[in-house]
């Protein structure tokens, strides 16, 4: 279908107003702000700004992205704690400023506002990377976002410099819509489209669907690629009809000038409408279980399988293209700054909710890896004790080799010999397949006075006759006809045994090994408790902590009731009490707020309070 919207993941920086929005939200703009003060600046981040207008009992919160948008906003935010060294100037300059006129410049993408009847004008930028230009009446730059360098399409711009109007586009006069404008414009596409291709490439390329769309957008820049993805739909203009088509049948040359009239035609009204809507496209999508939040009325928190909608574009006109799509939804809002602001701020809110869901996570993380590591800690010892017990065993069941191999040793070193020497003597006894040399593993370890053993290992369950130490008593040992070894031997196991002391005193030591390290698992396992509940406490309330942090960076504008402005508190039986802050306040709650029935209390001192 033509123009179908193609589901995506929504990245802020991607969205941008449409030229045609730009007209939208300028003309809602100058309703809205003119006649109202700049009462102060803030910094949000290092390219995004809050401007606040104000007179009595009507504010206006303005926020400017360089490079992507700028509208009015029903929620607060977090400023800066001190302001840059931008938004300083900005502050010396138009802090308590009336604003005279907002309009756009041209068909550009920039937004002008004048202060005091253009003493001083405030650029907009949107186009590339954005700007912010404050310039005087003569258009002599005071301060800007960034400096720009001059190249072959735009002009050098720092302080002191001039700020030129007569390069934008359409500037002073709008082109009209004529055949012959838009034949050149497709003309100088498709040729510099061709251009760009190698003659090979060129051969292979076969028409690809909606490159008139692509065309027209780029070509003409009045019309937004929405917009005229709308026209093409609601006139059923064929999505494979290319340029080329267009350029050689006038009877489509003329259907394409309808087409283009209709979207002229619907941008207009737009800008006519006694009431500006605005519309949001918006995809149903099912969101996975979040963990539960502890606060009450937090509503990021949602459960499984709860569908919502996942905002895709907005548009100051109702888009065709995407009524007929069962998976999209066409949301309705009165004034575009309200829907522009109702789609950025859930996008910032999906942000928020991500970067929550994310510490959560990380949480969930540090105690699983906590819980990880006491259990890796406790197999580990059970391993250990395991392990013991079999070297044990072991050397239990090869007495009398390892007896041989542990005399062997003792006599060759009573013997003088030098540890070298000891070394390639029973290297050339494992080549004979001497039976005693082949069981002691090299190199030897007499500066410990050990030597590790290759002893087959017994492949038998653990015998409940065993004693609480791991050994078996002496009778047992004796009587039982399992303690010879095994004569089809399992795969072999290397034990570390004293040379000072017999096999029987070595399997003895493991077994001592085994109880000592059995008890520190039983210590482990009681620590280990305390310590995952400790660790757990503290990654919660560290949890919390930030969670009330998050919580705090977008909020809905509260509206000031009338008696704030005044030292107030209310008794305990339920009186409101005010108090003047000035003569001037004094003055308002004795003319303007005090009725029948109230208590009007005043000292007879100079510069009293009420």
């Amino acid at each position: 279908r033509q123009g179908k919207y193609i589901k995506k993941t929504i990245n802020l920086e991607r969205c941008r107003l449409s030229p045609t929005g730009f007209q939208v939200i300028a003309h809602e703009l100058s309703a809205s702000l003119c006649s109202l003060r700049l009462s102060n600046i803030y910094d949000l981040s290092a390219r995004i700004f809050l401007l606040k207008f104000a007179k009595p009992d009507h504010r206006q919160q303005l926020i400017v992205e360089s490079g992507f948008r700028c509208h009015l906003t029903s929620f607060n935010r977090e400023t800066a704690a001190a302001p840059s060294s931008f938004v300083a100037k900005l502050r010396k300059h138009l802090r308590s400023r009336p604003v005279t006129s907002v309009s756009q410049v041209g068909t550009d993408r920039i937004i002008e506002l004048q202060f005091s009847d253009g003493v001083y004008r405030l650029f907009l930028e949107f186009y590339a990377g954005g700007n912010i230009v404050l310039t005087d009446r003569e258009f002599k730059v005071l301060a800007l976002l960034r400096v720009v360098v001059a190249s072959s399409n735009q002009e050098d711009l720092r302080i002191d410099s001039a700020y030129l109007l007569s390069d934008r586009k359409n500037y002073g006069d709008v082109l009209p819509l004529t055949k012959e404008r838009v034949r050149g414009a497709l003309e100088r596409r498709l040729a510099s489209s061709d251009g760009s291709l190698p003659q090979k490439e060129k051969q292979k390329k076969k028409k690809p669907e909606g490159s008139l769309r692509k065309a027209l957008a780029s070509s003409l820049s009045d019309f937004p690629p929405a917009l005229i993805d709308h026209a093409l739909h609601i006139l059923e203009f064929g999505s494979s009809i290319t340029v080329e088509d267009v350029l050689k049948d006038e009877s489509l040359m003329d259907k394409l000038m309808v087409v283009l009239e209709l979207a002229q035609k619907v941008a207009n009204e737009a800008l006519s409408a006694g009431s500006i809507r605005g519309y949001i496209v918006a995809r149903r999508r099912t969101r996975p279980q979040a963990t539960t939040r502890e606060e009450s009325g937090d509503e990021r928190s949602r459960g499984s399988g709860q569908n919502q909608l996942q905002y895709e574009d907005f548009q100051p006109f109702r888009p065709g293209q995407a009524e007929e799509d069962p998976e999209l939804h066409i949301l309705d809002f009165d004034g575009y700054n309200k829907t522009v602001d109702k789609f950025f701020s859930s996008i910032e809110s999906q942000q928020l909710t991500s970067r929550i869901v994310d510490r959560e996570g990380n949480a969930r993380k540090k105690l699983e890896a906590a819980r990880q590591e006491h259990e890796n800690r406790i197999i580990g010892l059970q391993q250990t004790q395991e392990l013991n017990i079999r070297k044990a065993q072991a050397i239990e069941a090869n007495l009398e080799v390892a007896q041989e191999a542990i005399m062997t040793i003792n006599s060759l070193v009573a013997q003088g010999m030098d540890w070298v020497e000891i070394t390639r003597l029973i290297e050339a006894k494992q080549a004979e397949d001497n039976a005693v040399a082949k069981v002691i593993k090299l190199p030897l370890k007499l500066y410990e006075n050990t030597a590790t053993l290759l002893l087959p290992q017994e492949a038998f369950e653990e015998d409940p006759a065993l004693d609480s130490s791991g050994s078996k008593s002496e009778n047992d040992q004796c009587d039982d006809p399992t303690s010879s070894p095994n004569p089809n031997p399992a795969k072999q196991i290397a034990v570390d045994v004293d040379l000072a002391l017999s096999p029987w005193s070595n399997a003895r030591l493991y077994y001592e090994q085994k109880k000592l390290t059995a008890a520190k698992e039983q210590k482990t396992h009681q620590s280990s408790t305390k310590a995952l509940k400790s660790t757990e406490k503290k990654v919660n309330a560290d949890l919390k902590k930030s969670l009330k942090q998050e919580k705090q960076v977008l909020r809905p504008v509260r509206r000031q009731l009338w008696f704030e402005k005044f030292f107030f508190f209310i008794s305990s039986e339920g009186y409101l009490i005010l108090g003047s802050k000035d003569t001037q306040q004094s003055e308002i709650l004795l003319k303007k707020y005090l009725c029948q029935g109230d208590v009007f209390v005043h000292a007879d001192l100079d510069g009293a309070a009420t």
